[in-house]
């Protein structure tokens, strides 16, 4: 999946699938986030090893980068899983650096990725989403996701507080 966006603000921005040479850049992308980006996402940090582990099976799991001027602004990724019992279920996470935010690329990945889902036989993608994330639930519902219950309490933020958690999920 290849592609461009144009940004609202005239940026364009090229779309196409993680491959194993933008591991580096994909650090990068993560030590740079910061502020909103960070401080309202679940887990609110991506080390190295975490990522090596997120981006250990191309597979199985659907990766989208957005880049301008060859670096990531903006990522999109469906993680599947190998049990039988979860087959074509799909976890879902996006993360848009914090200058390219409020320009449209968030919704517009979460609705590539989807139609990328849909094309490889997933049946449902859900995510988790901090619900003070007012953009971030925005941007689902607008690729179709709808909120489909909530936790309490259950997010220990870098606020050092909890926060609720909706669970929003879409069928494909």
């Amino acid at each position: 999946m290849n592609g461009k966006f144009e940004l609202k603000d005239g940026a364009v921005v090229s779309i196409r699938a993680f491959k194993s040479d933008d591991f580096e850049r994909l650090v990068l992308f993560f030590e740079a986030l910061r502020g909103e980006s960070m401080r309202l996402s679940i887990p609110h940090y991506y080390d190295r090893v975490r990522l090596e582990k997120l981006t250990s099976d191309l597979e199985r799991n659907i990766f989208l980068l957005g880049l301008h001027e060859d670096r990531i602004v903006g990522m999109a990724a469906i993680f599947g899983s190998s049990l039988l019992w979860l087959r074509g279920i799909g976890d879902f996470m996006t993360y848009v650096h914090q200058d390219y935010q409020n320009q449209g690329l968030g919704t517009h990945l979460t609705r590539l990725i989807i139609e990328e889902a849909r094309s490889k036989g997933y049946h449902r993608v859900s995510l988790e989403v901090v619900a003070e994330n007012v953009a971030g639930i925005k941007a689902y519902e607008k690729a179709g996701f709808v909120v489909e219950g909530s936790m309490k309490d259950c997010h220990f933020g870098e606020d050092e507080s909890y926060h609720d958690v909706l669970i929003m999920g879409i069928i494909l």
